[in-house]
């Protein structure tokens, strides 16, 4: 009875051993971005990745980090192409956004999502667009997950530009300081006319 037990608990972890290789790996990147001056204070990076028909069905997780020393404003674009040649290449992003993290601590401090422009799922192309304003001084990556759908693998690839964020002249400090003092003057002269 007991060699009878053993047999079949050791059967069903042979079974489970087996069909665990059958499962979709956990693939995916960190790189670092190149940032490429656009001669206008800011700058440009063009990131991505190529999965080969090996990988069909392989879940992905990439990361591209760069780190800003200033201001800036950013636009990102991905996209992905549906190609019905034999075999299929499709990917399925799900998604694409910007991350502002400690790299001592890995502890994400922001993140600015991505929409998905076109739709998703697969047999279709995939368009993300993102943007985010105000980003200060740090450590930043972008963010690509999804699955690799086509038996022929597929590819991605994302454009961002990041440009200087403007600066409040001193004018408009000035005109904002007389304008709060407009209108303390007001309130006080109502406050008067209250009084009397």
């Amino acid at each position: 009875m007991k060699l009878k037990n053993i047999l079949i608990a050791s059967m069903i972890m042979g079974a489970s051993a087996m069909t665990s290789s059958a499962f979709a790996a956990n693939i995916g990147d960190t790189e670092q971005a190149v940032l490429v001056s656009n001669n206008a204070g800011g700058f440009q990076t063009v990131v991505g990745n190529t999965f080969t028909a090996g990988q069909t069905s392989d879940v992905f997780n990439d990361r591209f980090t760069f780190t800003l020393n200033g201001n800036y404003n950013a636009a990102g674009t991905l996209s992905s192409t549906f190609l019905s040649t034999n075999p299929i290449q499709d990917l399925v992003i799900n998604g694409f956004s910007l991350v502002k993290y400690d790299p001592v601590t890995q502890a994400v401090i922001s993140t600015y999502a991505g929409t998905n422009v076109l739709g998703s799922g697969a047999g279709t192309e995939d368009y993300w667009k993102f943007s985010a304003n105000g980003l200060s001084a740090g450590s930043y990556y972008l963010s690509v997950n999804g699955l690799v759908q086509g038996a022929g693998g597929g590819s991605y690839s994302s454009n961002v530009n990041l440009a200087m964020a403007p600066v409040p002249e001193a004018e408009t400090y000035a005109m904002m300081i007389a304008g709060l003092g407009l209108l303390g003057v007001v309130a006080r002269r109502r406050k008067a006319a209250k009084q009397a």
